[in-house]
């Protein structure tokens, strides 16, 4: 997505303080609002959603940035929600308009999302598991103004012929320790996702792109180097890369610290805390992924 979008998308959450609850329909005023009300599938499962976001906030007591995470995370949905379902006519849904099934199945997934639990400990939910494992990982760092999460989400299409099949959540993680800003860069097209890894110094309060790679054959990047697949023998960073690559060098300020939903419970991997913690990485090895460091 672009970074300009993530930011938007940002400075709208950061605006809107207060919890999104189920739908009140003696003030529906938007189309959706009233086709969800006008339901009963959709208003009782709109009822239900409004229930599991406040056990999950429940579960959140005592922990502002968890609490305040799963606000904006919420906010984020209904956004991206008000935009895929925001019209029942729109041509999308196709001559036999199954907005009223779709919209369905994704408050229930959004449902079944917040209540989830966590595989490791089955008494959290999973979403707060997985907040509290990225500030476990940073907490190794220094941290710092390029630090954090950029992230976008929306409703994809399943095929070329589809229409919001479901809800995904695309951006850049990026971690800082001393002046080295080290970032993972995921985007949706042409539905698969791809990832951008990037290596950057702080330079006269700049971060300066060094190195990149990717997994999942996202443009003419070098592909990344993996420890457990070497049958690709050209995989290696590259340490020229081209002006304004995407990633740290374009990490703003205010960036949000924790984010379930951007990922990076599985950042914690050899090349990220190799790129953290050696400053002379990946330059002096650039085949390497970390696991020899």
């Amino acid at each position: 997505m672009p970074m300009k979008s993530l930011l938007l998308a940002a400075a709208t959450l950061a605006a809107l303080a207060t919890p999104a609850h189920a739908i009140d329909c003696r003030k529906a005023s938007t189309a959706i609002e009233h086709g969800i009300c006008d339901s009963q599938s959709l208003k009782a499962a709109d009822a239900a959603l409004g229930q599991a976001y406040g056990q999950i906030l429940k579960a959140a007591d005592g922990d502002a940035e968890v609490h305040a995470m799963l606000v904006a995370s919420q906010k984020r949905w209904l956004a991206a929600r008000d935009e895929a379902f925001a019209d029942p006519k729109d041509e999308h849904w196709g001559d036999e308009n199954p907005w009223r099934g779709k919209l369905l199945n994704a408050i229930r997934s959004r449902t079944e999302d917040l209540g989830k639990k966590s595989a490791a400990d089955p008494k959290q939910f999973d979403l707060v598991a997985r907040a509290l494992q990225q500030r476990q990982f940073t907490a190794r760092f220094t941290g710092g103004a390029f630090a954090g999460f950029a992230t976008g989400c929306e409703f994809l299409p399943g095929s070329r012929e589809s229409w919001a099949d479901s809800y995904g959540c695309f951006g850049t993680r990026s971690y800082q320790n001393n002046n080295r800003v080290c970032s993972v860069s995921e985007d949706w097209a042409t539905y698969a996702v791809y990832e951008t890894r990037t290596v950057a110094d702080v330079v006269d309060g700049k971060p300066k792109t060094v190195a990149t790679c990717s997994v999942g054959g996202n443009g003419d990047d070098s592909a990344c180097p993996d420890a457990d697949d070497t049958s690709d023998s050209g995989a290696r960073w590259n340490l020229q890369p081209k002006a304004g690559e995407a990633g740290a060098s374009a990490a703003p300020p205010a960036l949000a610290k924790i984010d379930a939903e951007a990922g990076g419970a599985e950042d914690d991997q050899p090349w990220l805390r190799a790129c953290l913690t050696d400053t002379g990485y990946p330059a002096a090895d650039p085949t390497s992924d970390g696991s020899r460091k």
